[in-house]
């Protein structure tokens, strides 16, 4: 797939002709970055916005305490890094892959002269920025609202329903997420989501594979255990 084709599969770029995306194409940079690598550190210069071609990408920060805080898990067609570009401010987080990944990098300058000469783009912008504001939301009020247990419960449905690839058993999460990766987006320890897990899978909601993906075997009941307050 040429770079143009995967532009057009981006929703940022949604709406802009073959000749435009050439243009886009023009102007990015293609970036490949093996498994675990750092895109940038929180409190770098925000200088460029990255769209993902292949690959994942997380989003995290280092909490208080020292833990690491996972705030998003992004793959293919999703982009990152925009509000530093918007504001012109440092990074409010760290970026690193969690497999081998492609990356296309737009500078500040070049995003700007992009939105200018095409507005509908800085409109798809906003479209993306408020979902993941509600998408933030949601979290906070899971949070404040939910155990350990239906936190993990939400979790693993909301990375089924972006992650998920649909097999006989059920719906696999395709990613490669360690528990102190999944403990890191439902702020608890890596023994305490272990337990939850255990506990998941005793009842028959979900299973592991041999690449010890996630499987949601019964998504009805981890909906109903994310219903359930502490």
């Amino acid at each position: 797939m040429t770079v143009i084709h995967s532009l057009a599969e981006v929703p940022l770029f949604a709406g802009l002709g073959e000749a435009d995306l050439a243009l886009v194409a023009q102007q990015a940079r293609l970036r490949r970055y093996r498994e675990q690598d750092t895109v940038f550190h929180r409190d770098d210069p925000g200088v460029a916005l990255y769209v993902i071609l292949s690959g994942k990408v997380k989003i995290h920060s280092e909490a208080p305490d020292g833990a690491d805080l996972i705030i998003a898990v992004l793959s293919a067609g999703e982009f990152f890094g925009e509000l530093a570009v918007i504001d012109g401010d440092e990074r409010s987080a760290s970026a690193t892959t969690l497999e081998p990944t492609e990356l296309l990098m737009l500078t500040r300058e070049d995003l700007h002269t992009i939105i200018r000469r095409h507005p509908q783009i800085g409109l798809n912008l906003l479209v993306t920025l408020a979902g993941r504001l509600r998408r933030t939301t949601e979290a906070l009020r899971a949070f404040s609202t939910l155990d350990v247990n239906g936190r993990v419960a939400k979790q693993l449905l909301a990375l089924g329903q972006q992650h998920g690839v649909e097999t006989l058993e059920g719906r696999q999460i395709a990613l490669r997420l360690t528990q102190s990766d999944l403990a890191a987006l439902v702020g608890a320890s890596r023994e305490t989501v272990n337990k939850v897990l255990g506990y998941f899978r005793r009842r028959g909601w979900i299973a592991v594979d041999e690449q010890h993906r996630i499987i949601l075997l019964q998504p009805l009941e981890l909906a109903k255990r994310c219903e359930q307050a502490t």
